[in-house]
């Protein structure tokens, strides 16, 4: 029998822990968490993304996500925008101060990455990469 421990699961996740402890005092400093970072690009990426698509994207209840906008709203990171065709539906994008938070701090988010691989090869990190892309699609 399978001890936790050595499950994918539990290694992806304490990878994923390993990745945001890197950077959780510089977002804490601004009063944000990796996952809202994350929901951060996901609007950069996507401007005029819908609530319902970045819940879906962010693999997230869209109750949390419009917990999380209204989080990052407060903290004039992000504009909700009404829809012009679905009036009931807001777009999304980000602000002035929310673009400048994704530019100042994609070194340090993407910092613990980084860190990791240091661990590997090149070829080890390439390999990596390419296992991951096949499992998820």
């Amino acid at each position: 029998m399978y001890k936790l421990k050595d499950t994918i699961c539990f290694k992806l996740m304490v990878i994923r822990d390993k990745i945001h402890d890197y950077s959780k005092k510089e977002f804490q400093e601004i009063g944000i968490t990796y996952g809202n970072y994350v929901t951060l690009l996901l609007i950069y990426e996507n401007p005029g993304i819908t609530q319902a698509q970045l819940a879906e994207a962010n693999r997230k209840d869209r109750n949390v996500i419009s917990q999380t906008l209204d989080k990052l709203e407060n903290k004039n990171l992000v504009e909700r925008v009404r829809g012009a065709v679905d009036r009931r539906s807001f777009t999304l994008y980000l602000t002035k101060n929310g673009e400048d938070i994704i530019k100042k701090y994609w070194d340090i988010a993407l910092g613990g990455e980084q860190e990791l691989f240091k661990k590997l090869s090149k070829e080890e990190q390439t390999s990596f990469c390419a296992i991951l892309d096949k499992l998820l699609g």
